[in-house]
């Protein structure tokens, strides 16, 4: 999907391209301006955001089509689709010798549109933008169940991942109604994720500091206080997490596990989906039911399975609780109460030095190695097959069990 940008004081002009765009499906609108910006204001948002379209209103203003050639010449790799009043030879001619091969003009035809767009993306496969590298680190932290330790392994894990990539990571708590980061390393920002979604079109370096808490290598965006929904306008969750891209080595992203819209679209965004799993059979269900309706979006190749708070003597073995869920649990993490409470008190990740702490810099390793990969398992049966039990007219998929 292409990332635009619509600069457009002429407000028809400015409805019905956005409307163009919204019916098409291919293109993240990132802002729509009602004003011209200076090259200086777009580099600075170019910069931020990596906008690969820019739609720029050449009609309202002649001038414009000169300002369209500046920016071109100082942003290289940026497309620029210069929106017209109608088809005007001399406007096109131009705008031909400025290098810009794109005119669109109301009203917006749209196979018209799709041709542009089939173009635009292949000149961006040829020619990518010159912004700032991004990292596909990107992870979420799903507990199948609340209360499986999946907050608690989020945090310290982001906090492994700085110290293997010897760079800044952002710990983002998406969990509005029991996000507890802050409380874990004892923060006192008051500024939260609502906070960053409000202003995600918006977002400039200076801003982004105000929001974030740093502790060492991590920076923490912070849940807020408890509310129903988290108000995010379209698109505003990508906007944010593009953003951090730019500017970490790594994002770990924590979510509540009632799979809320907003933890929907952030969870497309993300290279894995760690589902935190625990040894007991409530959660074991759980994460099988979660994972079938990740099967039902299409993102179940990016679930990965984190068994913790583990114990040889669990009554539940980890060939049982595959047998369950389906996939392989691809890493675990043992139990360890004393040191976690020791670290809670002191508001502070685990020990490094600590067997936990050993294992979770294991795990950073595993997650900054960027595997994505995982083996196929063929679900054995156990005494845990009383789960299959479930209503066949409950099930989430017609035709299966």
């Amino acid at each position: 999907m292409l990332r635009g940008v619509v600069i457009a004081p002429d407000a028809a002009l400015r409805f019905g391209i956005e409307d163009a765009i919204a019916a098409t499906g291919h293109v993240l609108l990132l802002r729509s301006f009602d004003r011209y910006l200076s090259v200086e204001e777009m580099q600075g948002y170019h910069r931020a955001h990596a906008p690969q379209v820019l739609f720029l209103d050449v009609a309202t203003n002649a001038e414009m089509v000169a300002a369209a050639g500046a920016l071109v010449k100082a942003l290289p790799g940026l497309q620029v689709v210069a929106l017209g009043g109608g088809c005007d030879a001399s406007l096109l001619m131009r705008l031909m010798h400025l290098g810009l091969r794109e005119l669109l003009y109301p009203p917006f035809d749209k196979s018209l549109f799709l041709e542009t767009l089939a173009r635009l993306r292949q000149q961006a496969r040829e020619t990518p933008a010159a912004a700032q590298e991004t990292t596909d680190l990107v992870y979420g932290f799903l507990p199948a169940k609340a209360g499986c330790g999946c907050s608690t392994l989020a945090m310290n894990a982001a906090v492994a991942m700085g110290r293997m990539l010897e760079g800044q990571v952002l710990l983002a708590d998406f969990d509005i109604n029991s996000g507890i980061a802050r409380f874990l390393l004892k923060l006192s920002s008051g500024f939260s994720v609502q906070d960053a979604l409000d202003k995600a079109g918006d977002l400039d370096d200076g801003m982004w500091q105000e929001l974030v808490a740093r502790v060492g290598a991590l920076d923490v965006l912070a849940s807020g206080q408890i509310q129903r929904t988290l108000r995010a306008p379209q698109g505003a969750v990508r906007r944010l997490i593009e953003f951090a891209r730019g500017r970490y080595k790594g994002l770990c992203l924590d979510f509540s596990g009632e799979l809320e819209e907003h933890c929907l679209e952030a969870l497309e965004e993300c290279r894995r989906i760690l589902l935190v799993v625990q040894p007991d059979l409530a959660t074991v269900y759980l994460a099988r039911e979660k994972l079938r309706f990740l099967r039902a979006l299409e993102l179940e190749d990016r679930v990965t399975v984190l068994l913790n708070r583990w114990q040889r003597h669990a009554c539940l073995s980890m060939a049982d609780i595959e047998s369950v869920i389906g996939l392989p649990i691809q890493h675990t993490i043992g139990e360890d109460g004393e040191v976690v409470y020791k670290a809670l008190l002191g508001g502070a990740p685990v020990e490094p030095g600590t067997e936990l702490g050993k294992e979770l810099a294991r795990l950073a390793v595993f997650l900054s190695e960027a595997h994505g990969d995982k083996a196929e398992v063929t679900p054995k049966k156990r005494m845990v097959e009383y789960f299959s039990l479930l209503p066949a007219k409950y099930t989430l998929f017609p035709g299966q069990r």
